[in-house]
């Protein structure tokens, strides 16, 4: 029994001892937003940047792995801030499959997200979702991301 203790032990710290020589991923996110579509004085900083409905918003996002290990398969969900909505067919993200929430995050669906609403007569239907209706874009990175390697991911919206 004493030598199937130690056994379990020393392979346990053998096990212990690989995880740390392979390393420890790390996820780091910048999230950086810009105004498409600037005025000429805004570009040339003569003018404060100001937003007005019908304005387009870029979300940059660069994934990035600080850690000392290989980070397999990524998943990051940027949600939709509140005052905008998605513009279709802008989430872009190599070698990423893009999907969406139209519940908060609770359920992903590729494009284009459908929702479920009971018609006039009380039946179930489904519908495709309005961009309004996003509320959250997520990416699964397909290839992993060794240390100190990223990846930028990026969608618009339109200011309402």
């Amino acid at each position: 029994m004493r030598r199937h203790t130690i056994s379990i032990a020393l392979a346990a710290m053998l096990i212990v001892s690989l995880a740390f020589a392979q390393g420890v991923p790390k996820l780091e996110l910048t999230v950086i937003d810009t105004k498409v579509n600037m005025t000429q004085a805004e570009k040339e900083g003569k003018a404060q940047i100001n937003y007005k409905p019908g304005d387009i918003i870029r979300y940059t996002i660069i994934a990035g792995n600080v850690g000392n290990g290989i980070l397999a398969n990524p998943l990051i969900t940027d949600p939709v801030p509140k005052g905008v909505s998605y513009k279709p067919f802008s989430a872009k993200g190599e070698s990423a499959e893009i999907t969406y929430s139209v519940n908060e995050g609770r359920l992903f669906q590729s494009w284009p997200p459908t929702y479920m609403v009971k018609d006039e007569e009380g039946k179930v239907v489904t519908k495709l979702a309005p961009p309004e209706m996003i509320t959250h874009v997520r990416w699964e990175l397909k290839k992993p991301l060794a240390p100190n390697e990223s990846q930028q991911l990026e969608f618009e919206v339109i200011v309402k």
